[in-house]
């Protein structure tokens, strides 16, 4: 790993995502043209991830630079003039430029409608449509749709639109199947919507609230079909809920840590070899041993404990996160390294979070842990780290000391080191499921 001034973080960290971006399959992101577009609301807040729930990092104001990177689902990933990352709802956008794999056609079914510029019946009026028009639907609110119109974008009632049933519809042709291990879901997002069709352009059924516990039908590709208890079957996206192999609700976290399930990611492996020691050895060797002492620990007070990798073998980036997902993990900790420029030019731990609400609990909880090891603890940073970003599940990177630095370089490679580690690791875990 490799974090020296903020400045160079900053420009790490976006090359990371973009290049991350380019070569690893994300099934819920849709990629952009990197386009660069004016801020036109008075007011955007940035927020920290991709929903509301998120808090929010900044303020943009009307005239302000953004650059959009991805799109995932209805927000935007976008670089700010100071080169921060952060989320901007894509309502909130007059934008034309950004990809529209996730938009729809429809057809105006009625005579002169009027388009408007927010979506609202008072709001100003910036045209209007014949019938039979085409138009392109990007978002839908409350019984808006906003359409792209004369190189912006403006508001039309969705009743006044009769979306375009083609054949190379996305959403026509998926092809649900069924996951005889799924018997219910419990949403962890409140607000949710159930929809007609598995597609955030299709029609809201019913707006259902968090803990809500819903019956599996089918998988149809990111989206679920369910159905409710009041027996109204729709699709709910994949990242709102938490599948569960009973017909008991599901809960977040284990109340034990022989209860629970964790997946330990032993950071780079195979020809990724991660930074590179004065003594010539690599991150990627330390990574797996810590890891390793950190498993038999776990497993010895009964927790189920899985693996990103067992040897020095590659792993791409999202198989990571996925894995987490796959096995309903209570708690995802990558193990990393850190490394400066220059050697000996920094020393200590730091703890990564993503996700305020999701991660940061049990950042906290490890790192309380990490003040018992010999070298410096640096405390809790937000971290804009793939394997944190992409990560359904409660999620940590752990950086456990300099690999440059000669000091925590002793520690690092000491068996004796490890084992604390594994320990703290323990009692931080066993701290957070109380």
């Amino acid at each position: 790993m490799f974090r020296p001034t903020k400045k160079l973080i900053g420009l790490v960290l976006l090359l990371s995502l973009i290049f991350a971006g380019s070569s690893l399959a994300r099934p819920t992101v849709t990629h952009a043209r990197q386009e660069t577009i004016t801020v036109t609301a008075n007011t955007v807040n940035v927020r920290m991830g991709p929903g509301l729930a998120y808090d929010t990092m900044a303020q943009l104001k009307k005239g302000d630079k953004i650059t959009v990177i991805t799109q995932k689902n209805s927000w935007y990933q976008v670089r700010l003039s100071s080169d921060k990352i952060g989320w901007v709802a894509s309502w909130l956008l007059k934008n034309t430029e950004i990809s529209s794999a996730t938009n729809t056609e429809g057809t105006i079914n009625t005579a002169n409608v009027l388009a408007k510029e927010n979506p609202a019946d008072d709001s100003d009026t910036l045209g209007t449509l014949q019938q039979n028009a085409t138009v392109t639907v990007v978002y839908e609110k409350t019984g808006w749709s906003q359409i792209l119109f004369k190189k912006t974008v403006a508001w039309v009632k969705s009743a006044y639109i009769t979306e375009k049933k083609t054949s190379d519809n996305t959403t026509e042709n998926i092809q649900p199947t069924v996951d005889s291990s799924i018997k219910s879901l419990t949403l962890h997002d409140d607000n949710v919507k159930l929809r007609s069709s598995p597609s955030i352009g299709g029609h809201i059924k019913a707006t259902l609230s968090k803990k809500s516990q819903l019956t599996y039908l089918a998988t149809a590709g990111d989206w679920y079909k369910v159905q409710t208890k009041d027996g109204k079957t729709g699709y709910v996206a994949n990242w709102t809920a938490t599948p569960s192999t009973s017909n008991k609700p599901v809960t977040t976290n284990a109340n034990d840590l022989a209860e629970a399930t964790i997946v330990l990611d032993a950071g780079h492996g195979g020809n990724d070899s991660g930074a590179l020691s004065q003594k010539k050895t690599y991150e990627k060797t330390f990574t797996l041993q810590i890891v390793k002492k950190v498993a038999a620990k776990l497993r010895q007070g009964g927790a189920h404990v899985v693996l990103t990798r067992k040897s020095d073998k590659y792993v791409g980036l999202s198989p990571r996160p996925a894995l987490a997902k796959k096995v309903h993990a209570d708690a995802f900790i990558s193990i990393h390294l850190d490394s400066s420029p220059e050697n000996n030019q920094a020393s200590g731990t730091t703890t990564y979070y993503y996700g305020k609400s999701k991660d940061k609990p049990l950042a906290n909880a490890l790192n309380k842990q990490l003040d018992h090891l010999p070298l410096d603890n640096r405390g809790v940073e937000f971290g804009n780290f793939l394997v944190l970003r992409d990560n359904k599940q409660p999620a940590v990177l752990l950086e456990l000391g300099y690999i440059n630095d000669s000091n925590d370089y002793k520690h690092i490679h000491s068996s004796s080191y490890q084992t604390e580690i594994a320990n703290d690791i323990y009692k931080g875990l066993t701290r957070y499921f109380k």
